[in-house]
């Protein structure tokens, strides 16, 4: 027997057209057998073909996805200021991150992956060096794909880091619904025949474009990054460091629908131009950019472009919360003449991630149904509630059906 749900609005999700505008159905229900959808529409006719159902006072709409975090990361909450800066933050990072803090990463990553089950998300692009957050992430029937992150400024370094996770890889079996792919950094980080050989192999996520010094160090070796290298002592910087007028321009020919683009926060025209060509997602993280940087994506012109769009958090080291919503409600400020239609569909980019079947309801599909409580509100416009006053106060979403744990070779 079929579940049937009713409620003053539902949102089908993700449009099928990239840029297209979700629609919002009125006084809508949906009808689940166990956690798949049988079908969805308007109260009556979906109650004239599988009876009366249960009234929600509230927006019911698909499960999210987080398409940029690092789990691994959630015990340096609130612990690396920012404000000047990638290169000054990232030195500021690795210097937290090598503090002994005695298992609270642990139990850190059992919240954080909690608090992603809160803010409604079913599907992630987890960012990680370890593997350590696979369980965590499977607790909470999290879905997705898993990046498992290589760093290497020279080859030599670059192999043994593949090495070992070639290894580590092979130790473990992923959790169902989580699949694990290898993947590079960012352009200052790998080695440029690394790079390239990381982003010809398959799926992968890629930092770029987070801050104008990546520019200067592609375009001439110079700027914080440099000093960033020599610091470290890496040598050869000159050889192996990635070229081009921009790090878009440096990696664009290796990019590829499959990949993840995450930041895209210093961009001209021209890089512009040359992601829509690629069809790589770019992943836009505002909160973080916004904490790091002090600026944020130019969302309008990736959208004149076509370039396809998804929505993360970053990590708890540069965000206040893993809440896409909430990133979503920023952007929503910042570019008031967006409508919130428009915005709310890269929280539902399932595909993005490696689970396509999130985001979007549709009969034979198991999404994850959320409730979002109007409490007591009248909206007249269900997105703008959900990116207005329901993300700002950072509200909890409702768990009505939990999502299927799938995800795609």
């Amino acid at each position: 027997m079929s579940r049937v749900l009713s409620a003053p609005f539902l949102l089908p999700g993700r449009p099928g057209q990239e840029g297209a505008v979700a629609r919002a159905l009125s006084d809508a229900a949906v009808a689940l057998d166990g956690d798949t959808v049988a079908a969805f529409g308007p109260r009556a006719e979906i109650e004239a073909r599988f009876g009366p159902g249960e009234r929600l006072e509230a927006v019911l709409l698909p499960a999210l996805v987080n398409a940029h975090l690092h789990l691994e990361l959630s015990h340096l909450s609130g612990r690396v200021a920012g404000g000047d800066g990638l290169p000054a933050w990232i030195n500021r990072f690795l210097g937290a991150r090598a503090l002994p803090w005695q298992g609270e990463a642990s139990s850190a990553m059992e919240r954080a992956a909690l608090s992603l089950r809160r803010a409604g998300v079913a599907a992630v692009g987890d960012v990680s060096n370890t593997l350590a957050s696979l369980e965590p992430l499977a607790r909470q029937r999290l879905c997705g794909t898993v990046f498992h992150e290589v760093f290497g400024f020279s080859p030599e370094r670059l192999e043994r880091a593949r090495e070992a996770g070639r290894a580590e890889r092979a130790r473990l079996l992923p959790p169902a619904g989580l699949r694990v792919r290898e993947s590079p950094h960012a352009v200052y980080s790998t080695h440029r025949k690394g790079i390239e050989a990381l982003l010809c192999a398959g799926p992968g996520s890629l930092h770029l474009a987070e801050d104008p010094a990546e520019r200067l160090f592609c375009r001439d070796g110079g700027g914080a990054f440099r000093r960033l290298h020599e610091s470290l002592g890496t040598a050869d910087v000159d050889r192996l460091r990635v070229r081009g007028p921009s790090a878009v321009a440096a990696v664009a020919a290796f990019l590829a629908p499959h990949h993840l683009v995450v930041h895209c926060l210093d961009l001209d025209d021209g890089d512009v131009r040359l992601l829509s060509a690629t069809g790589a997602t770019a992943v836009l993280c505002p909160r973080s950019n916004r904490h790091i940087v002090g600026a944020l994506p130019r969302l309008d012109a990736l959208r004149e472009a076509g370039v396809p769009l998804a929505v993360g958090t970053d990590s708890l080291a540069s965000s206040p919360s893993l809440s896409p919503l909430s990133e979503l409600a920023v952007l929503h400020q910042a570019f008031p003449r967006i409508p919130a239609s428009v915005l709310l569909p890269l929280a539902w980019n399932g595909p993005a991630v490696g689970a396509p079947h999130v985001g979007r309801l549709a009969p034979g599909a198991a999404p994850g149904l959320l409730a979002a409580p109007l409490a007591g509100a009248r909206p007249a416009d269900p997105f703008e509630f959900l990116l207005g006053p329901f993300a700002a106060e950072e509200r909890p979403l409702v768990w009505v059906e939990e999502n299927a744990r799938e995800a795609s070779a």
